[in-house]
């Protein structure tokens, strides 16, 4: 069984002096859950053991202080113990998160310790998962465990260690306002042999004009900054990396009237990556020879389009060029949340071979162990089953094209729908002349059927749909041909009174030949890695209860079963199945 609490608020609690103190709040979750395998696959693995039951009892509890009305204080600390630990075995007792924050002189905020910061989808920035267009709800829960203790937001903040400040202005004439951040976070800590501290730091200023023209014209424009270094004075270390990123976005209001609105958007910029490695070991008292480039290079992005938002309509449809550089890095914004190399927390080996096991919907939808919010090293490995044409966001490098999108979203009502479309091209062939072209179609729907057929209780389907195709042409030997679909469908009822029944299917179909860019050293692409052709199939289908007691506090029965099915390799047919028990509370 499952107890969750949500994250803390962001936002202090008092702001006047009024109810100053210490304050006590937090998360709680209690999991338990069986999953078993059969299949195919264990008709010949005489190893693998069928049944796997585990679970865990944790508490995260908040002391929030407010010496006074300008100075907060919180720390979280988690008790956590394993399923099946008695007296003290698989206990554990860390501080998950430490952080203060205030207002000096009534003008400039700061704050130290853990932080969440996002500038823009090419400096700062943690893009979307892959594997997931619209989540029906019976997934969500384990899913949001995932995400509270990753730190994930809505916002695509990543979690930092550090300090930042801000403060902004206004104005009576030529601007409107000014908006100034900057932070500096420690990244990684160093060894004190081989593996240098690293740091990043950058920040933000933004301006507002007022509305001007006939048209009620407006404009944003913001700078942002992302250096990424290594210290190459802390332990021994003799090789480190600079990263910096410089951008300028903005967006210009062309028109602004009742029934429409046409704007101006986009952002370029430019990245810079060196590979730094000192030469010269000096000797006690003498000081330490600058590190000198081993790899240098520097590259240009740059995003242009338009947008329209008819108002009345509460439709919106916008327009985009895009154009990343091979060689544009920006290790804060590319860096994933799936590490597709990490031990999975279960059945990660199968077989008598004990052969790795790839990552599925299923390990996607629930496994811990896969997900990082770490700023990595370099460029990180990724499935194209699951994200080919952009598999590090928008940030992606190598691509040239256009975006396409509209969204149906009112404020009020039973529906609402996006599509996007990608239809991009490489820049700089991998091995060969010869460009990959692209295409990404994704779209997604809410329907709240209570509304429509004027229902006295929630009733709620969700639908998500994404579609890839990678092409190249050329010799045999250079041609490339996959297709990979996603589809995802949700029921949310609710029976009786807070009683939901959850119904959800996940299925991923993926046919062909592919390239898959191969990082060796420091992000040097190989030519021609080896082939990646695949052919296989897989479903998530799950059913369960839930019961919310109240806002925040619920208890979900489910039972979740997945296949896997390889059509090049039938031998290695496979299936999960897993019953589980969450409660989660927010007090």
């Amino acid at each position: 069984m499952l107890v969750a609490t949500s994250a803390l608020s962001q936002e202090p609690s008092n702001t006047e002096g009024e109810g100053a103190g210490i304050q006590f709040n937090g998360l709680g979750r209690t999991v338990l859950q069986q999953t078993g395998i059969g299949g195919t696959l264990l008709n010949t693995d005489s190893v693998t053991v069928e049944n796997l039951t585990d679970g865990e009892f944790l508490l995260d509890l908040a002391v929030n202080a407010q010496p006074n009305d300008v100075t907060e204080l919180q720390g979280v600390i988690r008790l956590r113990n394993e399923f099946g630990g008695f007296f003290g075995s698989g206990v554990s007792v860390e501080v998950r998160e430490l952080w203060a924050r205030g207002i000096i002189a009534d003008a400039i905020k700061y704050r130290v310790g853990d932080m969440d910061v996002a500038l823009t989808p090419y400096t700062l920035y943690l893009p979307d998962e892959a594997g997931v267009v619209n989540e029906p709800e019976v997934f969500r829960p384990q899913k949001e465990i995932i995400y509270y203790d990753e730190f994930y937001s809505e916002f695509n903040e990543r979690r930092l260690q550090g300090g930042s400040v801000g403060f902004g202005l206004e104005f009576d004439r030529g601007l409107d306002e000014l908006e100034v951040r900057s932070f500096i976070a420690r990244l990684r800590a160093t060894n004190f042999m081989d593996t240098p501290t690293r740091l990043i730091g950058g920040g933000r200023i933004g301006a507002l004009s007022p509305q001007f023209g006939p048209y009620n014209s407006q404009a944003a424009i913001g700078a942002n900054l992302a250096y990424t270094w290594d210290d190459l004075l802390s332990g021994d270390a003799n090789t480190g990396i600079r990263n910096s990123v410089f951008t300028l976005d903005g967006d210009l209001i062309l028109l602004n009237r009742d029934q429409i609105g046409l704007h101006l958007i986009g952002e370029g910029g430019w990245s810079k990556v060196e590979l730094r490695t000192n030469t010269d070991s000096p000797t006690e008292g003498q000081v330490p020879t600058p590190a000198e480039p081993t790899i240098e290079d520097t590259d240009t992005f740059i995003e242009l389009g338009l947008s329209a938002n008819l108002k009345r309509a509460d439709l919106s449809v916008s327009a985009t060029f895009v154009d990343v550089g091979p060689d544009f890095y920006s290790s804060a914004a590319q860096s994933q949340r799936v590490d597709y190399t990490r031990t999975k927390s279960f059945y990660d080996r199968v077989g008598n071979d004990r052969d790795v096991r790839m990552v599925t919907l299923f390990d996607l939808a629930r496994d811990p162990a896969l997900y990082t919010f770490r700023v990595a090293n370099e460029l990180m490995a990724y499935d194209p089953r699951y994200g080919n044409v952009l598999p590090y966001g928008r940030a992606t490098p190598n691509r040239r094209g256009a975006r396409f999108g509209a969204a149906y979203a009112p404020s009020e009502g039973p529906l609402d729908a996006a599509v996007d479309v990608s239809i991009l091209q490489e820049i700089r062939g991998q091995g060969t002349t010869e460009l990959k072209d692209f295409i990404l179609i994704r779209a997604e729907a809410n329907a709240r059927v209570d509304q429509l057929i004027d229902w006295n209780r929630a009733l709620e389907i969700t639908l998500g749909a994404q579609r890839e195709s990678t092409s190249r042409s050329g010799e045999p030997v250079e041609r490339v041909n996959l297709t990979s679909t996603l589809v995802e469908a949700g029921v949310s009822a609710e029976v009786y009174d807070r009683l939901d029944i959850l119904l959800g299917l996940k299925t991923r179909t993926s046919d062909g030949r592919e390239y898959v860019p191969t990082i060796e050293n420091f992000n040097d692409v190989e030519d021609f890695p080896g082939l990646f052709e695949v052919d296989d199939s897989e479903s998530l289908w799950g059913l369960g209860i839930r019961y919310r007691f109240r806002d925040g506090i619920f208890l979900t029965l489910q039972y979740q079963r997945f296949s896997y099915g390889d059509d090049s390799f039938p031998a290695g047919d496979y299936q999960l199945n897993q019953v589980f028990a969450l409660y989660s509370m927010t007090f």
